[in-house]
């Protein structure tokens, strides 16, 4: 091995060592002391059927931590326009808090505030709801050969007009339904019998989905080509409970699209694209980057969006 080599690694592995010393020798009492803070997470729009929040806190900044969240399940939480205001009541099905909008309806272009208070923390936020919703230009669902065999896919298109005069940030959010013959156990019969499944499975479009018009005033926004596999008509053979051998055709196809695009507020821009800029591993020679947050005296978002959606029944 050449000497300078050696030398050099033996310098790497003595600085090794003395940072794993130095990380085990520190006075944990010296560590700056940080309180758990309430983290919110709430999207208000007005062709959203519910108001839902997530009611989190956030995990000491030193000492064991976990990806999972810690809900607050006890948090007295109100939204209000300024003149009526509704609670929002925790539901343990969702580990959320809901309240139906047909006791307090979005509107466009108002100004709210929502509060949150477990009794040892408050914090609030505001964000006012856009104005115009986004006027979407074209929407296809085709389907088209892979090149391999008889396999195919859906190609999913979008385009939208970006709203002049203004600064704009959009979102893109979608599903799409498959249908399907597959078996299931029937407990009055106590045999497999075929069914229909339906499987609601949301759309990816990249890593990028999050879009602003600076420098790009009324253009055309087109989202990144999107495909779904179309599963081949499969026979599937199967014994009922009497021995008796038995098949059926899973014969299956997309029934719905679903696409909408989401006319958003600067907090819900920034937010998320603070996120999409964020390593989360944890790997200590990583730059931390700063979440953003409109969460007076906590963390998250408390964010407005005004839809356009479409939706196509292909039938393949």
């Amino acid at each position: 091995m050449n000497s300078r080599i050696a030398v050099l690694l033996i310098a790497c592995l003595t600085f090794l060592s003395g940072c794993e010393s130095l990380v085990n020798d520190l006075d944990q009492d010296k560590l700056p002391k940080t309180e758990s803070r309430l983290a919110v997470e709430c999207y208000i729009s007005p062709q959203s059927p519910r108001l839902e929040a997530v009611i989190t806190q956030s995990q000491p900044l030193f000492g064991p931590a976990t990806y999972n969240p810690e809900f607050v399940k006890n948090a007295q939480v109100f939204l209000s326009d300024g003149q009526n205001r509704v609670q929002l009541m925790f539901q343990d099905s969702a580990f959320n808090y809901m309240a139906d909008t047909t006791a307090f309806r979005i509107v466009a272009g108002k100004t709210y505030t929502l509060t949150v208070d477990d009794g040892k923390r408050f914090v609030k936020a505001t964000c006012t709801v856009p104005v115009k919703s986004p006027v979407i230009k074209s929407f296809t669902v085709e389907k088209i050969y892979s090149g391999f065999g008889t396999d195919s896919l859906a190609s999913i298109k979008l385009s939208w007009e970006d709203i002049k005069g203004e600064s704009n940030y959009y979102d893109i959010r979608g599903y799409s339904v498959l249908e399907q013959t597959t078996l299931r156990f029937d407990n009055e019969t106590n045999d497999a019998v075929p069914f229909r499944s339906i499987n609601k499975l949301q759309l990816y479009f990249g890593e990028k989905n999050i879009y602003n018009d600076i420098n790009l005033d009324g253009i055309t926004f087109n989202i990144p080509e999107s495909k779904i596999y179309l599963q081949p008509n499969t026979e599937f053979t199967y014994q009922d409970k009497d021995g008796v051998k038995k098949s059926f055709y899973t014969n299956p196809k997309i029934s719905e699209v679903r696409l909408e695009v989401l006319h958003i507020d600067e907090n819900y821009y920034k937010f998320y694209r603070s996120l999409a800029n964020t390593d989360f591993q944890d790997n200590p020679f990583v730059e931390p980057t700063l979440i953003y947050s409109n969460i007076e005296g906590g963390l998250g978002c408390f964010g407005a969006f005004n839809s356009s959606g479409k939706t196509a029944n292909p039938d393949f």
